[in-house]
């Protein structure tokens, strides 16, 4: 069947395509395992470095500033494997259940 006969009839049928980043997703939900955005809970941050040995994908990138060290996480670089969470001795790295991760700039990828 051709796209354009497919689009024709379902015109005629007066059926819709939805768009991407539809409104009303209350039926979408992650599974439980499922790694999404990885997020930082900065107070519990000790900035040992571990995470940014760690990271196979050199995603994170730990810097000093006045309160000590700490990390900034490039999610644009990142492949959710979880490996810095998992190095983190102080679980202040975590994985959401965000789904969807699209933006305009590059910098809201990253986390500090």
């Amino acid at each position: 069947m051709s796209v354009l006969r497919d689009i024709i009839e379902r015109k005629a049928r007066r059926e819709t395509i939805r768009r991407y980043g539809f409104t009303g997703k209350a039926g979408i939900e992650a599974d439980p395992s499922y790694r999404g955005r990885v997020g930082l809970k900065r107070e519990l941050c000790i900035g040992c470095s571990l995470c940014e040995k760690d990271c196979p994908s050199a995603a994170i990138q730990i810097v000093q500033d006045e309160k000590g060290k700490r990390p900034i996480l490039f999610l644009d670089r990142c492949m959710f494997c979880g490996q810095c969470k998992e190095s983190c001795p102080t679980k202040a790295i975590y994985m959401s259940s965000e789904l969807e991760l699209p933006v305009f700039d590059r910098r809201e990828l990253e986390v500090m």
